[in-house]
């Protein structure tokens, strides 16, 4: 196959859509009050539970995939599909019926679905193509700027995104401000509700054209390599794929060990961010203030990513590791104690450590790994991600339902919610200190070269 002969502002203009479709795929707007609206348009805490399953089966099913179909059909053709999915997926719940109807559940299930394999699709697909785009330019080493240049963009985007979807979700303020336009202008409480979904829907459509513009690059492949005899022209090829990325993977045990301690710090970190919002209220923090916390863990990203790269550059990937393993751990600790308000100080370092994670791996990842495959690779780290959070969750659900069967009906039902909310979170630090431990001795017995993971990449 010969590689396409793009021009630099064509190459360079992958690297802007790239920033671009970072920015608008994760800066949503109905986030600061995701789960409200989801009860709020008429469903019950259970189908909230069973959607939020399907939402993950969904992308743990067909992250590995994608990221192959990624490598063989080529980037554009899966980023545009996520952005045309997620056009789907906001416009199942734009119209969908509020209260209680039949079709309700299932306009969401579609909704959940939908997110689940655009998701899927965008993962690895788009940072793939970014970075092969760098290469082309000879400007691998410049990855890492490019890295910090995305979060600060996303950072900001999000930080709007968090502060206008609460605000656009209150139907006092958005009449308030309608009427200081016009006395006659009002919004019914239904139409309001659905404001950040609509805005989300005019995101997703912008995003849809961003995509478009992309320009593939067609790697050069050796057929007489082994990965390309092992891989034929069929619809088993993206099976294939997966065999022999993986057989990469894991014989490069540096990638393997960067997977993994993504996956180490990340499952615990991200099983704290679905609970924040209680966690804030239990600490007796505002609802109103919940977005402008959200806003503040945003921009605080932004350091975090100049932070990351200074490490990434200074110091061994195992540094780097115990770093980031000493800023969860003291988060973690601090939050079993419930200080209140004070208390966000410590969530807070808890955020941060995940954008730090998310960074450091993009970068150690798109340096190691062949063009080839570089997307289903990125994928497997999509996968273990998800595996990771979706074990913990399992634990944690279990753990809380010894803690429930234990209590002598003494406490009332909110006072009981909060014990057992606090005594779960003591057990955080314990969690992530057993799967610390278990990945220094894999790292140990497993890898190869042993100082792999002691130089600076």
């Amino acid at each position: 196959m010969k590689q396409a002969v793009l021009c630099t502002e064509q190459l360079e203009g992958n690297l802007r859509r790239f920033i671009i479709f970072r920015l608008l795929y994760t800066a949503r707007f109905y986030y600061p009050v995701f789960t409200v609206l989801f009860l709020d348009y008429g469903l019950t805490l259970e189908q909230f539970a069973i959607l939020n399953i399907v939402w993950a089966l969904t992308i743990v099913l067909a992250e590995v995939p994608s990221g192959a179909l990624a490598d063989i059909v080529g980037r554009k053709r899966l980023v545009v599909f996520a952005a045309s999915l997620m056009v789907i997926e906001m416009g199942l719940i734009v119209f969908a019926p509020i209260g209680d109807s039949s079709i309700l559940f299932f306009l969401f299930l579609g909704n959940r679905i939908c997110s689940g394999l655009s998701e899927a699709a965008a993962s690895g697909a788009d940072e793939a193509l970014a970075y092969d785009s760098l290469k082309a330019l000879g400007r691998e080493d410049d990855w890492s700027k490019i890295l910090v240049r995305t979060t600060h963009f996303v950072s900001i985007g999000f930080i709007i995104t968090m502060i206008l979807g609460a605000f656009s979700y209150d139907p006092g303020l958005v009449n308030g401000l309608i009427s200081s336009i016009n006395s006659e202008w009002q919004l019914s409480a239904n139409m309001v509700m659905r404001l950040p979904v609509i805005l989300t829907l005019i995101s997703s459509i912008i995003l849809l054209i961003v995509t478009l513009g992309f320009h593939e690059i067609e790697i050069e492949k050796d057929e007489n390599t082994e990965v390309n005899k092992l891989i034929g022209k069929s619809l088993l090829d993206p099976f294939r794929k997966i065999l022999v990325a993986g057989m990469w993977t894991f014989n490069h045990r540096f990638v393997l060990f960067v997977i993994l301690a993504a996956l180490v710090l990340d499952s615990v970190g991200r099983q704290f961010a679905i609970l924040a919002s209680e966690y804030y209220r239990l600490i007796d923090i505002p609802v109103s203030w919940f977005g402008f916390i959200g806003a503040g863990v945003s921009l605080m990203g932004i350091g975090s990513a100049i932070l990351s790269r200074y490490l990434v550059h200074n110091h061994s990937p195992f540094l780097n590791f115990m770093m980031l393993s000493g800023i969860l751990m003291l988060g973690l600790i601090g939050l079993g104690f419930a200080i209140p308000y004070y208390g966000v100080i410590f969530a807070v370092g808890a955020f941060a450590m995940m954008g730090m994670v998310s960074f450091q791996s993009s970068y150690y990842i798109n340096k190691e790994v062949d063009s080839s495959h570089r997307a289903t690779v990125l994928s497997f780290k999509g996968l273990a991600l998800n595996l990771g959070l979706g074990f913990a969750s399992f634990l944690y659900t279990v753990y809380v339902a010894s803690l429930r069967a234990q209590q002598n009906g003494e406490l009332s039902e909110v006072l009981m919610r909060e014990a057992i909310f606090t005594d779960a979170l003591r057990v955080f630090p314990f969690y992530f200190l057993v799967l610390f431990i278990v990945l220094v001795l894999l790292g140990r017995i497993f890898m190869k070269p042993r100082n792999a993971v002691f130089i600076k990449r």
